[in-house]
Formats: structure tokens, C-alpha cells, sequence
């Protein structure tokens, strides 16, 4: 399953709590959507889930916009 979190315009650490929370919730193989805008927030988020020894991969769809795509 293919879960998303919209986080244009917020800033850390609301979407990393946001991301941890549904990622817990997560089954294995799930993959979970998150979209920012903000640099940091990114930055934050490929560190936490780096140590979760979990699949990301990241997109810039337009510039200063990326999707993160974190496999459970």
C-alpha cells in the first residue's frame, strides 16, 4: 500500500513527526509518500529514516519540491 503526507509549507519537525507516526503504522512493503518544500525538512527526513535501515528515494518534481519515498 501507498500511503501520503503533503507537507508543502511546513516546517520541521511537524512533517517528520507526521512521517513517523504513519510510518509506524505501516505494514512491510509499504511505501509512504511524503512531499516538502523546505530543504531542511528534507535533509531531516533521509537522516531519520537512513538509520531505520529503510529504502528512500528522492524526486525533485520542481525545483525546491521533492518527494520522498520511504519503503517499510
Amino acid at each position: 500500500m501507498v500511503y501520503e503526507i503533503m507537507c508543502m509549507g511546513e516546517i520541521c519537525p511537524l512533517p517528520l513527526l507526521k512521517a513517523k507516526k504513519k510510518f509506524e503504522e505501516m505494514k512491510e512493503g509499504d511505501i509512504l509518500k511524503v512531499v516538502v518544500d523546505h530543504r531542511c525538512t528534507l535533509d531531516n527526513l533521509e537522516s531519520y529514516f537512513s538509520k531505520l535501515n529503510c529504502s528512500i528515494e528522492v524526486k525533485e518534481v520542481l525545483r525546491g519540491v521533492w518527494e520522498i519515498y520511504i519503503k517499510k
